[in-house]
């Protein structure tokens, strides 16, 4: 099924938002396509990586590496400092993929413009690892979605602690290879370990790839490469995301999954990297929809998507 992409690409051109490319595709087709750059070339997917992550830890536990129940301080107990917070033997693996490990503020933000606050470029702890376990846990584990790019980085260096390769070599056979993303680029930290909380460098015809195999709950072709069950839990809500008591109708803070966002509409939900790197599942029409971009106005970007696009697919 073929849709028109030009109403989409207008109010792109109308609110003068920052995108570079979309792809749609429909029944594994593609439905329709738009580059407003002449090249797709790789570049960062930015906190997308985390959705990545997550698709690794479900790998993990199919392969019995771990389970959503096991202790990151059992498994990484070398990173640990001398002294932390006991709290940390109550954190999961499942904490950190519902962002609820328990702390009350931002971790290692990469971009971050909030004055005085670390990036994670910033850290004069190059064991981003021992850093985190370094930091007090306010809350209890579980109680509270609070976004942090220190957790992802944690599930990163216990795949490599338990098989003894970089988490971008492990996916390469698993993930990357039989998607035909072929040696993909993936920024490290200091100390050489796959950076969990972003730096993935995708075309958006590659980004489109994971969006079609999450759409197919983790089936690629004739393989299932994660299980089904992993990927219903991963791509449900787990946590609320919007503030206490709040009503919030922004797609934001519709709920969260395993490093996966929930929509309000129509069943949704995507991989959302910084500066609008979109990739938007929607399960009851078959469809996936992509955007590589440079643009913030990110509820700005999901409106357009529903007032052009997915009419198009019901």
């Amino acid at each position: 099924m073929k849709i028109n992409i030009v109403p989409f690409a207008e109010m792109i051109c109308h609110k003068k938002l920052g995108v570079h490319h979309v792809i749609v595709q429909q029944e594994d087709e593609l439905a329709a396509a738009f580059h407003f750059h002449p090249t797709d070339r790789r570049s960062d997917i930015h906190s997308a990586t985390k959705s990545v992550v997550s698709l690794a830890a479900g790998l993990a536990i199919d392969e019995g590496l771990f389970t959503l129940d096991s202790h990151p301080v059992d498994i990484l107990s070398s990173c640990l400092p001398a002294s932390y917070d006991p709290a940390w033997h109550g954190v999961t693996i499942k904490h950190l993929l519902t962002m609820s490990s328990g702390h009350n503020h931002k971790l290692m933000d990469g971009y971050s413009l909030i004055p005085g606050a670390v990036n994670r470029d910033d850290l004069e702890n190059k064991d981003w690892g021992n850093y985190t376990f370094y930091q007090p846990l306010e809350l209890k584990p579980g109680q509270k979605f609070v976004y942090n790019n220190s957790l992802p980085h944690l599930i990163s260096r216990m795949i490599t602690k338990l098989t003894g390769e970089n988490l971008l070599d492990w996916l390469k056979p698993r993930l990357f290879d039989p998607l035909g993303i072929h040696n993909p680029q993936w920024g490290t930290d200091p100390l050489g370990y796959t950076c969990g909380p972003g730096g993935l460098q995708l075309t958006s015809e590659e980004f489109s790839r994971i969006a079609q195999l999450c759409l197919h709950q983790g089936r690629w072709k004739e393989k299932q490469l994660i299980s089904k069950d992993y990927m219903l839990q991963a791509t449900s809500k787990q946590i609320e995301n919007a503030a206490d008591g709040q009503l919030d109708t922004n797609d934001l803070n519709a709920g969260y999954g395993y490093f996966f966002w929930r929509n309000h509409r129509d069943n949704a939900y995507y991989l959302f990297g910084w500066a609008g790197q979109l990739g938007i599942i929607l399960p009851d029409y078959n469809a996936t929809i992509t955007l590589s971009s440079y643009e913030f106005q990110t509820q700005s970007l999901l409106d357009s998507v529903w007032e052009t696009l997915v009419p198009q697919l019901r």
